[in-house]
């Protein structure tokens, strides 16, 4: 255990002292990065001749001074910003898990929603989403998306025609009922989707509270008869501190720019 802790305190050093070099504009003496870091200078000597054996580091000059070596800058150009998908995934998987529902996460695109990711509960009664794209007046990330928007600003997500189809008896077919539906869905802060797209399934979303480009919604979805008013009240917190986790994740903002930008 000992020398495991030694290792990796020597690994958060090398790792300090790399970071030190980055935020520096010109090349750093060992005086002046034995003072940054607070080390003793043989101590940051061992590590800088490591870092330039692996050329993390370059040395240059008498006496000598160290610099960013050409490795870094290789790791850096072969970084790859993280996806939507994945940066939301451990906080979904979490959700799916705790309240055994499907969880997804969407934004609108055109006329459906887009289903950016989507994580499945350890049981063996699942409900996935019908494809990469849903309709928005009938589902619950759908319609918590067009209760975000002005209503004026509602018709180009919407069937260019009245009565929309019926997917089940449950389902809203008409834009002055929508509306209404939406208005209620803006006030409570959730939506419902109460076997409007599918027979025995229900589902819940609300908002992440993230600034971005483009509103996003998180839902779970399950068994009609687990997701009765009762249960929603117990389920809403939990799906709520999972949206306010999703939308805390580092660089969750930045990747919603890259999502693809809806159809008209």
């Amino acid at each position: 255990m000992a020398n495991s802790s030694y290792h990796s305190q020597g690994l958060s050093r090398a790792l300090a002292t790399l970071r030190a070099l980055a935020a520096s504009d010109e090349p750093q003496t060992l005086a002046q990065l034995a003072r940054v870091l607070d080390l003793p200078k043989p101590t940051l000597v061992r590590l800088l001749t490591v870092l330039e054996e692996e050329a993390f580091v370059r040395r240059f000059g008498e006496p000598p001074s160290y610099a960013i070596g050409h490795v870094v800058h290789e790791i850096a150009q072969a970084y790859r910003r993280p996806s939507v998908a994945e940066l939301a995934a451990p906080a979904l998987k979490k959700l799916a898990d705790e309240v055994g529902f499907t969880a997804n996460i969407g934004v609108l695109s055109g006329r459906s929603v887009l289903h950016l990711h989507v994580e499945e509960p350890q049981r063996a009664l699942r409900f996935a989403a019908s494809g990469t794209l849903d309709d928005t007046y009938c589902t619950g990330l759908g319609k918590m998306l067009l209760a975000a928007l002005p209503a004026d600003e509602r018709a180009v997500h919407l069937p260019e025609e009245e009565p929309y189809f019926r997917w089940t008896p449950q389902t809203i077919a008409t834009r002055a009922e929508l509306d209404e539906e939406l208005a209620r869905i803006a006030e409570r802060g959730f939506s419902v989707d109460d076997e409007e797209r599918n027979r025995g399934v229900a589902c819940m979303a609300v908002l992440l509270p993230v600034e971005a480009p483009v509103s996003v919604s998180v839902s779970v979805s399950g068994p009609i008869g687990e997701l009765t008013p009762t249960d929603r009240d117990r389920i809403l917190p939990v799906l709520r501190d999972a949206a306010a986790a999703v939308a805390r994740v580092p660089g969750f903002a930045a990747a919603l720019t890259e999502v693809p930008a809806p159809v008209e």
